[in-house]
């Protein structure tokens, strides 16, 4: 047995098995959201509303992890039950999305099954008062779903944004991004937790939604993020920085503007479902059968296509998928950040394509810019398009439409176009028509 190493004067020995208020405030908010997203995916498989199961593991696996890396002063035994648990149930949880995916709903129940019976083995690692700690509250968009278009909670973090030298249209600067906590602490890397590999996004667009910029910032200093800053147009750039801080467990997205010498362009709400980057085509295609719809998820599908019209199937990892959709509500008040659905790359040599699916869930009808980018030959593709979100109601009137009600169907951004044919698509931009007040 070894022998302790002394300690100093004015500090006190720890016990050798921290008691359960210790635990409680450690552990607790990791087993908040993890009681959380139970119920959550409970619900989901039980309702047989199979669409959030994918984003739910994804949140669940993240709050697992957490809570094992918070539990390092159990005993050693316990410790290592933990680490085992939590393997097994990344694994469940893997097995459920898939399961999901495919639309196996019996699929989908059997795991349910084995992840609460390891909940229950998790759960008695840990003493009752660290397990039912109240749930956590979670964010508009968390990083594990990742499929709503949300104006964000109250953030927990500040940003400035501090150029070396004025911004210009058409030029590179060195831009420091200041990140502290509402009492004006500095926000460093061991605040936060990875997040689709990376610490800090930065999802950076002009006021056209025209010219969007991807950054990943580089701690310089604590609570320094620098990187470089190349605007193509002038007016006012919104700033969102994604982050999940470790305090909260909870994705948030806090925001500044940067104003930029040169032309502005106009708010551009052109429609389109096609666009080109780079020498490659991506085309999207909504469902008649789930139009985009303020308040509900649609699963929508992107192909990617080289210039000659063979399948892009060269779709390299990147931040841990294949693809990554970003987009951004007309008046900059709601972002979204989206992974394609499915298998994620594991090794840096697989590829992936020509085929992605993304849920989408806007949270406010009108225009919107969703952002696809994808790399390619080691450079990154952005492919925008501009999209419309119908209001719930008038999404109600489309569903029974599609249900035989008669009437006549309109495209909402260009009513002069109509139709009495279910499932007919708009000749100006192709938005599927929908029942008229």
């Amino acid at each position: 047995m070894g022998v302790a190493s002394p300690l100093a004067a004015h500090e006190e020995p720890k016990p050798a098995h921290p008691p359960a208020e210790e635990l409680r405030t450690e552990t607790g908010p990791a087993w908040g959201a993890i009681n959380q997203l139970r119920e959550q995916l409970a619900s989901a498989v039980t309702t047989k509303n199979l669409k959030p199961v994918h984003e739910t593991t994804e949140q669940l696996t993240a709050a697992l992890i957490r809570l094992r890396e918070a539990s390092t002063d159990l005993p050693a035994d316990q410790r290592k039950r933990v680490q085992g648990a939590v393997a097994n149930l990344a694994k469940a949880l893997a097995a459920t999305h898939d399961a999901a995916d495919a639309g196996d709903q019996a699929g989908t129940e059997k795991q349910l099954k084995t992840i609460d019976a390891l909940l229950k083995l998790l759960a008695a690692q840990f003493p009752a008062a660290a397990t039912a700690a109240p749930p956590m509250a979670m964010g508009a968009a968390d990083h594990g779903a990742h499929n709503e278009t949300a104006a964000p909670a109250e953030p927990t973090v500040r940003i400035a944004f501090q150029p070396a030298a004025a911004p210009i249209a058409g030029a590179r600067v060195p831009v420091v991004v200041k990140l502290t906590t509402r009492d004006g602490r500095p926000v460093t890397a061991d605040d936060l937790e990875l997040a689709h590999t990376q610490r800090v996004h930065l999802l950076i667009v002009d006021a056209s939604l025209t010219d969007y910029l991807h950054e990943h910032p580089v701690e310089t200093a604590p609570g320094e993020w620098s990187f470089t800053f190349a605007p193509k147009t002038g007016g006012n750039y919104t700033v969102f920085a994604d982050l999940l801080p470790k305090a909260t467990g909870a994705q948030e997205y806090t925001k500044t503007t940067v104003y930029v010498d040169g032309a502005p362009r106009p708010l551009d709400t052109s429609l389109n479902l096609t666009a080109t980057a780079d020498g490659y085509r991506f085309d999207l295609t909504i469902p008649a059968a789930e139009p985009l719809t303020a308040g509900t998820a649609s699963l929508v599908a992107v192909k990617v296509t080289r210039s000659d019209g063979t399948p892009a199937n060269n779709l390299e990892p990147l931040m841990g998928a294949f693809a990554h959709g970003v987009g951004f509500t007309a008046d900059l008040g709601g972002v979204l950040h989206v992974h394609p659905m499915g298998r994620e790359p594991e090794l840096d040599a697989e590829r992936g394509g020509p085929d992605l699916t993304f849920h989408l869930q806007p949270s406010q009808p009108g225009f919107f810019k969703f952002y696809v980018q994808a790399q390619i030959d080691g450079r990154s593709r952005f492919a925008g398009f501009g999209l419309f979100a119908a209001p719930a109601k008038l999404a109600s009137a489309s569903a029974a439409a599609a249900a035989g009600s008669p009437g006549t169907l309109s495209c909402p951004m260009h009513p002069e176009i109509t139709s009495q044919k279910t499932g007919a698509k708009c000749s100006k931009c192709g938005m599927t028509l929908i029942a008229q007040k």
